[in-house]
């Protein structure tokens, strides 16, 4: 499979000019979730197309450029995500996920967590990166500054995780969402993580 990625951008804060010139580099095409559209472009970037019921944008602005996903069972951040497995994006990367309502918050990280395939997820904040992990995975490995903090939690019961490169490691441990793999810290070298259910790496 070719290795191709896309940017995600919703429908939250608009992001720091220094956090889109980081993530948006040469070759990643943009699509807006809804009203995450109308964001990037006021922000100069070009838009493939806006995805979503639209319930957020005037839609006549945009046909011929627009995916209407109708499916209520799902966000339309996890609709959107769907569409790109689909469409054979093999990485997502995230914008314009920080404000909000508590219940937004939540709701994206449960479809972190009822996304059932592998394709790797990257959330960017303006202070934090949020890497999925998924169990299909052989092993993720990140750097990590020494003395860095990173935190980690399981979305899904995880049986089996294995951590190695922190101060504090784990080794064929069991995980479930919890305080438990909050605030570690990194060694001046790269971490490795493998676990049998799907996880977010925080940094």
């Amino acid at each position: 499979m070719r290795y191709m990625t896309a940017i995600l951008w919703c429908n939250g804060e608009i992001p720091s000019d220094d956090l889109i010139k980081r993530v948006l580099t040469e070759g990643k095409e943009v699509f807006g979730v809804d009203g995450g559209a109308e964001i990037a472009i006021s922000a100069g970037i070009k838009v493939q197309k806006v995805l979503g019921d639209f319930d957020s944008i005037n839609i006549d602005k945009w046909r011929g450029e627009s995916e209407y996903l109708p499916d209520q069972n799902i966000s339309d951040f996890g609709k959107s995500i769907k569409y790109l497995i689909k469409k054979e994006y093999t990485e997502i990367e995230v914008l314009g996920i920080e404000g909000g309502s508590p219940e937004h918050f939540l709701g994206v990280w449960a479809v972190l967590a009822e996304i059932e395939d592998s394709v790797k997820i990257i959330l960017h904040h303006e202070k934090r990166t949020t890497y999925r992990i998924h169990p299909d995975y052989d092993d993720t490995e990140i750097f990590v500054e020494d003395g860095k903090e990173f935190s980690i939690f399981a979305l899904t019961p995880c049986n089996n995780i294995t951590l190695t490169g922190a101060k504090w490691n784990m080794d064929n441990e069991k995980l479930s969402l919890s305080s438990k793999g909050l605030h570690n810290q990194g060694t001046g070298k790269s971490i490795s993580i493998k676990a049998d259910g799907i996880v977010v790496l925080i940094i």
